[in-house]
């Protein structure tokens, strides 16, 4: 994930004169997300889905997620944007007081450019546990990614927090 931060933001040290011209706008990146029972996550219906893709589910497609960094947020804690189908639906958590996890037609480009507010209720912290990665939801600290097989990915506390492989696509 260093390199990420690193193309969208540019290394951590402060450089006054890179004598280079403007830099491309850089693309999110994208990856495949199973949880530690190797259920990967399916479209089904607007909602992503943890599904074992063995068996009767075998021709479902599992659904790489893409991110970007959000620019507002500490970067050590690795806050990241997170979306589908290339970058252009985003994973909310929503705007009301309680939780809301769906998937929003805005893309994470425009995130990554919005104002802190408009982007925080799409951000989870991304957190290395060995080799496994946890997501915590920035706008409602203390509830992270869950999956349950056949459900809708939802929220839920620390103790329900599903631990993900990742593998760059």
């Amino acid at each position: 994930m260093v390199a990420l931060f690193e193309d969208f933001l540019g290394k951590e040290v402060t450089v006054t004169f890179s004598g280079a011209g403007p830099a491309a706008q850089p693309r999110p990146y994208h990856y495949v997300l199973r949880d530690t029972e190797q259920q990967g996550l399916c479209l089904r219906h607007g909602h992503l889905v943890a599904t074992s893709l063995q068996g009767a589910n075998a021709a479902w497609k599992v659904e790489p997620i893409s991110v970007v960094p959000n620019r507002h947020l500490e970067r050590r804690r690795c806050p990241l944007i997170v979306g589908i189908r290339g970058g252009t639906r985003a994973l909310s958590c929503g705007t009301g007081p309680e939780p809301r996890l769906g998937l929003e037609d805005v893309g994470l480009l425009d995130l990554f450019s919005a104002d802190k507010d408009r982007a925080a209720p799409f951000t989870f912290y991304k957190t290395f546990g060995g080799s496994t990665h946890t997501f915590e939801a920035a706008a409602f600290p203390g509830l992270f990614l869950s999956t349950a097989p056949d459900e809708a990915l939802r929220l839920a506390p620390a103790a329900g927090a599903t631990a993900f492989y990742l593998r760059r696509k």
